[in-house]
């Protein structure tokens, strides 16, 4: 499944439990801030051309954040 494959896939653990805590579906894009923080998940399910927009939006915003 991750052969040849340039995004992360990342196994949750029963310390972290972060699909939980975080309230993850497949397919969820996860945003952090430069400090690490939770700052949003936006869900491609519907496609990525439908979340473009906002995606793009969220990026710009988190690399411009001092």
């Amino acid at each position: 499944m991750v052969e040849g494959v340039i995004l992360p896939w990342i196994t949750d653990t029963d310390i972290y439990n972060i699909w939980e805590n975080w309230c993850i579906e497949n397919r969820d894009i996860i945003f952090l801030n430069k400090k690490g923080d939770y700052i949003s998940k936006i869900n491609i399910d519907n496609g990525y051309d439908e979340n473009e927009g906002d995606i793009i939006n969220l990026i710009n915003e988190l690399l411009n954040d001092d």
